[in-house]
């Protein structure tokens, strides 16, 4: 199928198809100006020559010619190509379309069609289309996206705006908050503007643009000959031989699903719509070489889950949450044109092809594992932007840099992949006009952001491993909670409507029930009050026969992010624990899960029992001093593992959401009844995509040494006058660091804080003990940092302190 674009330039001129600039006004003129022909596409721009000389080509048989540079006031006529290559007729504006630009731009009262701009009237200048690659086309599949790019000019550069409505209700703008079909608006967003497209149903649809300079006055009007332009939009069924993507991930027992080992998902996502409804739009998988079989269906496409409230709710500015405006609001429906498709694979299963592509099924015992974490790319009105449109992570401005990373850790042949949570950070639209290159990327929690996020960069590392997935803060229910249970949670999908997060009524436990006993109806879900989309039981993955490994859901944990029942007092932050019969069920129910989560891990302890959740426990917060990030969860975890914190066989911690990487050894530590432990050594591996973090102080202050302020039991090492404690150095807020030492050696700041990590098991023999060793690289796979993790729970690293980023690394 041909990529084109048809626009019309004036009332009554039909189906050319072109990418066109100048129709309108641009620059001096108001008729359509030279074209540079290429492919099926002709492309036409105004120019400031008054010489009207003229250039033409062809294409498909057709011819094609126009005038180059404005100025032209005959009204004379320019021919561009038709759609069935013969000719079609471009009539420029009646008295000549004279309307200038700029300052110099003549006004007139009513707007009228007299080819001058009134104050509040923009012209537009072109209109191009192009998919997300950045190929030229205007034709795309239901699931993918269009990027509509148009340019304008008016006396008010930034205060002009861009109105996109469509004929056909076949998709969605990004710029709406009224779903499929509803009109797009982007207003004072100056000289351009990008539009989404996101296809949600084959068909042809009529995409309208009206620029406009200011609203109007009373009366006021735009002449549409300079503020009107069309363009044509093609969605394509879905084949049903195509998968969007696939991949394997990991579960096991939680205590209530009556699983005993491990159980490995194989997901498949596609836009695929049979033609008889109800039909399972699900692909088949082939097992072992086997017959094929269709996968089961988890979740099926739908466009018309209600809009729910959401964390930063789109239209409130920055500045009016900066003066203490209320976030959360009503935010704009996602949308998932895609079916969520799963098969469990037996055990001992040595091949799987969904759709042609091979999938990573586990191995029997992995030794190699790639750790990742808070790989979206932010756009939060509150909480700051980033160039979502910049892949590349030595990027001057703020790069968006996990597709670089997913491929750097894919080549690292992992045998597994540990996400430690928040994969999705696209809240709210890219904001105009602050120099953020992020324009027409998806926003909200639809499937297409969970494509841009996640499955388009990951792909490469999604394809190399199984993974195991931890939920962040950003999959909570008012957040990107309805795709975390669409596409990656490992229950089954809840046909209730309560794990789905669609239903905010479902968002916290006891939201419509004060029970603080044991509820039996939800049993799938948590043990402890009424069922919630924000929280889950944890579950236990055997990694090999030396490893296992508990992961923890602390999505709700942080006390500015989740909502306790008000018929219950509040969960006291200030004490280091609480009693068993605290009335709180954000304590009643995490202490259930805890409990659940010793019970996971004593049953059958192995030489290395690691944990993961997203919130650092014994790790920081940048702040001043360096805190915790969830505070009110420590007093819980006390309580049901007394100054331990996590169950007394945890060696390691695995954690991201601080955007760094942390390495912490800890000291001895005392327990109530005069004992010692050893701490779990922590790790952090936030840095794989979304904007990082101040760099951590180092040494850390007294007042900081144990994140949990419990000193006598949890407090960072100190050896040889040296503290046991690393970081990166992730340089000046939102950019690229680089060391002092670096640049006076010549160096170029070509590196970052952005990595990953790499843990590799080491089985010891008979005269050395197993241990795990953790390789924290970076974006370029030089090393940032090495350390070596015991049973005793002890590490020793190559590097302590705030790690230079030096292209040379520190070996």
């Amino acid at each position: 199928m041909r990529n084109r674009v048809a626009v019309a330039c004036v009332a009554g001129v039909s189906s050319a198809l072109l990418i066109v600039a100048g129709c309108g006004s641009s620059g001096n003129g108001g008729s359509p100006g030279g074209e540079d022909a290429e492919s099926d596409a002709v492309s036409s721009s105004g120019g400031g020559s008054s010489s009207g000389a003229s250039s033409s080509g062809s294409s498909s048989g057709g011819s094609s010619s126009g005038s180059n540079g404005g100025g032209a006031t005959d009204g004379g006529d320019a021919t561009v190509e038709s759609t069935d290559g013969g000719d079609a007729t471009v009539e420029s504006t009646d008295g000549g379309g004279t309307a200038e630009t700029g300052s110099e731009a003549s006004t007139n009262a009513d707007g009228g069609d007299s080819g001058t701009l009134a104050s509040y009237c923009g012209a537009w200048k072109s209109l191009t289309s192009a998919l997300p690659s950045g190929t030229t086309g205007n034709e795309t599949s239901v699931g993918e996206s269009i990027l509509l790019t148009a340019t304008a000019t008016g006396l008010n550069p930034n205060s002009l705006g861009y109105t996109w409505t469509m004929s056909n209700p076949i998709g969605a703008f990004g710029a709406t908050v009224n779903g499929v079909g509803s009109q797009g608006q982007d207003e004072a967003a100056g000289t351009s503007d990008i539009m989404q497209f996101l296809c949600t149903a084959p068909g042809t649809t009529t995409v309208t643009l009206a620029v406009d300079d200011g609203p109007p006055p009373d009366g006021g009007a735009c002449s549409p000959n300079l503020s009107t332009t069309t363009a044509t939009v093609i969605c394509d069924a879905y084949p049903s031989t195509q998968i969007e993507s696939a991949w394997v991930e990991l579960t096991g027992p939680n205590g209530i699903n009556g699983l005993t080992g491990n159980v490995a998902i194989a997901r498949a996502l596609t836009a695929y719509v049979p033609t008889e409804a109800g039909t399972n739009p699900c692909p088949t998988i082939t097992i072992n070489s086997g017959s094929p079989v269709q996968m089961n269906l988890r979740a099926a496409a739908t466009t018309s889950i209600a809009a729910r409230t959401v964390n930063t709710a789109p239209g409130i500015s920055a500045a009016a949450l900066i003066g203490g405006a209320a976030g959360g609001g009503p935010g704009k429906p996602a949308l998932f044109p895609v079916s969520s498709c799963e098969y469990p694979l037996p055990t001992g299963a040595t091949s799987a092809v969904v759709a042609g592509q091979s999938l990573p099924v586990p191995k029997a015992n992995p030794l190699k594992i790639v750790v990742i974490g808070d790989t979206g790319c932010r756009l939060q009105t509150d909480n700051g932007m980033q160039s979502c449109n910049d892949h590349d992570p030595n990027g001057t401005d703020t790069p968006y840099p996990f597709a670089a990373v997913a491929a750097a850790a894919a080549a690292q042949n992992p045998d597994l992949v540990i996400h430690v949570g928040d994969y999705a950070y696209r809240d709210n639209e890219c904001p105009a006009g602050l120099g953020y290159n992020c324009g027409g990327s998806p926003w909200g929690f639809g499937w297409d952001t969970w494509e841009a996020d996640l499955f388009t960069p990951g792909a490469p590392l999604l394809a190399a491993a199984p993974w195991v997935m931890t939920r962040g803060n950003h999959e909570q229910c008012n957040r990107a909670g309805q795709g975390w249970y669409r596409f990656l949670d490992t229950q089954p999908f809840d046909t209730a409507d309560v794990h789905t997060c669609d239903n905010p009524a479902y968002d916290d436990p006891g939201t419509t029930s004060t029970a603080t006993t044991a509820d039996t109806t939800c049993t799938n879900y948590s043990v402890y009050g009424n069922c919630s989309g924000n929280w889950n039981n944890p579950f236990l993955v055997q990694i090999n026969a030396s490893t296992q490994i508990v992961v923890f859901d602390t999505a709700d944990a942080k006390p500015q992010s989740q909502a306790l029942n008000a018929a219950f007092p509040a969960l006291p932050t200030g004490s280091s624990s609480l009693p068993t019969g605290a009335t709180s069920l954000f304590f009643a129910t995490y202490a259930s899960e805890l409990t659940t989560a010793g019970n996971l891990v004593e049953a059958a302890p192995l030489p290395f029992n690691f944990w993961s959740n997203h919130h650092p426990i014994f790790g920081y917060a940048t702040g001043s001093p360096p805190a915790n990030p969830i505070p009110a969860f420590l007093p819980v975890m006390n309580h049901v593992f007394p100054d331990t914190y996590f169950p007394p066989p945890i060696n390691l911690a695995l954690h991201g959401h601080t955007h760094d990487y942390q390495a912490i050894d800890f000291q001895t530590g005392t327990l109530p009844d005069g004992g010692t432990f050893q701490p779990a050594a922590t790790l952090v591996s936030g840095n794989a995509g979304d904007i990082l973090d101040l760099a951590l102080p180092y040494p850390l202050p007294p007042d900081a040494g144990s994140s949990v302020n419990n000193p006598t039991a949890v407090e960072v090492a100190t050896i040889g006058g040296v503290q046991q404690f690393a970081s990166s150095d992730n340089g000046t807020p939102y950019q690229n660091a680089i060391s002092d030492a670096a640049v006076a050696a010549g160096d170029n700041p070509t590196d970052n804080g952005f990595g990953y990590m790499v843990l590799q098991f080491n089985p010891g023999d008979a005269g050395t003990a197993a241990t795990w060793t953790s390789t924290e690289y970076r974006t370029d796979n030089t090393v940032r940092d090495v350390c070596t993790i015991q049973t005793s729970g002890q590490m020793s690293c190559a590097s302590w302190g705030v790690i230079a980023p030096d292209d040379a690394g520190v070996y």
